[in-house]
């Protein structure tokens, strides 16, 4: 098991992750994915109620804030591909739309029960689909890039996060965790997976 384990670990290191590159056939890719979740909730026998967090409002208006970012960098697509915190977005927005097209396969006509586990997981998928746009309008405000202007509010954190991460605006999870270890211990297993679920949406 330990041996297993280690080679895991030498496979990540000397096996390069495979990153998404952000270009135009990518978007569009996104844009594709992003349809076809909508149509999967426009199904009359969907009956969604407009209330918050309303997916059929908020994936429309992510596709429009992107187009605008896209319009923003026409000739320079290159830059959005080559900045963290955009590529991370679009790659968690492709899986985010793979994982509610998967929620519709698997639960088939118990969609259609507002009181189902399926229709309780696309509400959790939409708040996230929530988050996901009001960060990426916080962090491309009119579609340009303002992230080195992003503040947290509280002085404490904003502090503890300096000292941390200098100025980045996104950090791998493992990272945080491990810096957030060093100066508020997390208790078990469990708080660990509570607190991933709660700030992991980007």
């Amino acid at each position: 098991k330990n041996l297993g384990a280690m080679l895991r670990q030498i496979q990540g290191v000397l096996v390069p992750l495979k990153l998404l590159v952000v270009d135009k056939r990518t978007l569009e890719k996104s844009w594709k994915m992003m349809d076809k979740v909508v149509k999967l909730c426009q199904h009359p026998k969907m009956n969604l109620r407009n209330s918050p967090p309303f997916i059929l409002d908020i994936l429309p208006d992510t596709y429009q804030h992107l187009r605008t970012i896209c319009a923003k960098h026409e000739d320079k697509l290159q830059t959005l591909n080559e900045c963290e915190y955009f590529r991370t977005f679009i790659e968690n927005l492709m899986n985010k739309c793979k994982n509610t097209t998967k929620l519709f396969r698997d639960g088939k006509d118990k969609m259609y029960d507002e009181n189902s586990h399926y229709r309780r997981n696309l509400t959790k998928l939409s708040l996230v689909f929530s988050h996901m746009l009001a960060e990426l309008k916080a962090i491309y405000p009119s579609g340009v890039f303002a992230g080195e202007n992003f503040r947290i509010t509280k002085g404490d954190a904003a502090d503890w996060w300096k000292k941390s991460f200098g100025d980045k605006i996104i950090i791998p999870w493992k990272e945080f965790k491990g810096r957030l270890h060093e100066s508020h211990p997390i208790g078990s297993p469990l708080e660990a997976m509570a607190l991933k679920s709660t700030i992991d949406l980007t």
